[in-house]
């Protein structure tokens, strides 16, 4: 179960990452015939930014209140972090809806 944990799919950006991972595995690796191979790229590349950004941003917050240690996540961005996740997000739009609009 460690090797779950460690996965970090506990939360929505793990879950995105190795989606993101997976459809650029799948782009470079498999012929699918409903699906162009570089929008299916764009748009897991796009995930993977994404994923990245927000696991760069992960901190631990800790304080002392009444006589005892409180602790928990937050997201402390910065510039590097920011502009990962912009890119990926405009990434992922535009090649999800390229997807999307050359399945119908």
């Amino acid at each position: 179960m460690d090797f779950l944990k460690n996965l970090k799919i506990d939360t929505w950006y793990g879950i995105v990452l190795y989606l993101g991972v997976g459809s650029l595995i799948i782009s470079i690796t498999k012929k699918v015939d409903f699906l162009s191979p570089k929008y299916l790229f764009g748009f897991g590349l796009g995930c993977i930014l994404v994923g990245i950004g927000f696991i760069a941003s992960e901190a631990k917050e800790n304080r002392i209140a009444y006589g005892k240690m409180w602790s928990w996540d937050v997201h402390k961005h910065n510039i590097f972090t920011i502009i990962l996740i912009i890119l990926g997000g405009l990434l992922c739009a535009i090649f999800g809806f390229k997807i999307i609009f050359s399945l119908l």
